[in-house]
């Protein structure tokens, strides 16, 4: 077992805590930069600390101390002076953890708050982990809050790098001040939403295999492209709707070969065809 040497912290504990707030003036530094300033500090005379503490060590125990070791203890007791000296430091509640590299809290000077949001936003981009991408694509439109992204979110809303809102009854993630497009009753039977970007007819040509690949065209009445939710839907617009017209609607929809919801606007529709609907998630508009 490896001696543990304490060293007298009194003069060092005032001359690092002046250090400290001196670099603080320049901006907020993550806690795990703290020992980094810590170590850098007192490299100049780290020797003649490290050889202050074999002497005092032969002087106690009358046996040789390690220049590894005594270093070792050295750098063991900055380490705890610099948690005692960071109880009185302002700092945030939360620590950044992008994957397994832990940065801690951010540490500041009162005055600094604001420099805080685009330290961690910077540092975040700069990973390019899982919430880096999060980032991005928050700042492209809402993202769902999910169990697997629930935590990454508090620590955003922590730094104010985003904010929640609830769209359609679910909660989101979303850019700090955005402002959804609220969802609005449809204007007249078979249109969608206002706010859809809306393709009337929609067709498209898509390869299928059939003894071989083969282009085959698809045509739906009408398609909507929802931009809040990132959901492209396919309808079908008719008077009355039997069970054929669904078939063949949800059959073309899969051939298309994209994830879409599918809605029906119509006036009258079949029983068979509604039985049909509620078993494969059409969205009837009557």
């Amino acid at each position: 077992m490896r001696p543990v040497v304490k060293i007298a912290t009194e003069g060092l504990e005032k001359t690092l805590k002046e250090h400290l707030l001196g670099v603080l003036e320049d901006g907020p530094i993550f806690e795990k930069e703290l020992m980094n300033v810590t170590l850098t500090f007192f490299a100049p005379t780290k020797d003649g600390m490290t050889a202050s503490l074999i002497r005092g060590y032969k002087l106690q125990y009358g046996k040789k101390l390690g220049k590894n070791t005594a270093e070792k203890n050295l750098t063991n007791n900055l380490r705890l002076l610099l948690s005692k000296l960071k109880k009185g430091i302002l700092h945030t509640q939360k620590p950044i953890i992008l994957g397994k590299n832990r940065i801690g809290r951010v540490f500041y000077k009162h005055g600094h708050e604001g420099q805080i949001q685009e330290k961690v936003k910077s540092i975040i981009s700069q990973d390019g982990g899982k919430q880096s991408k999060l980032l991005i694509q928050i700042s492209k439109g809402p993202v769902k809050v999910t169990p697997v992204n629930k935590r990454v979110f508090e620590l955003f809303v922590h730094y104010g790098l985003c904010e929640m809102q609830k769209i359609s009854g679910e909660k989101y993630m979303t850019s700090v001040g955005y402002n959804p497009v609220e969802i609005v009753s449809k204007t007249y039977i078979g249109e969608f939403p206002e706010h859809f970007k809306i393709y009337k007819p929609f067709k498209i040509d898509t390869w299928v295999l059939q003894d071989g690949p083969k282009k085959i065209s698809l045509r739906f009445d009408l398609a909507g492209w929802d931009p809040v939710h990132k959901l492209f839907y396919v309808a079908t617009k008719k008077d009355y709707v039997g069970l054929s017209d669904l078939k063949n609607l949800r059959e073309k929809a899969i051939t298309l070969g994209l994830p879409v919801k599918i809605s029906v606007f119509c006036d009258s529709i079949s029983e068979s065809a509604k039985k049909y609907a509620s078993k494969w998630g059409l969205e009837i508009n009557i």
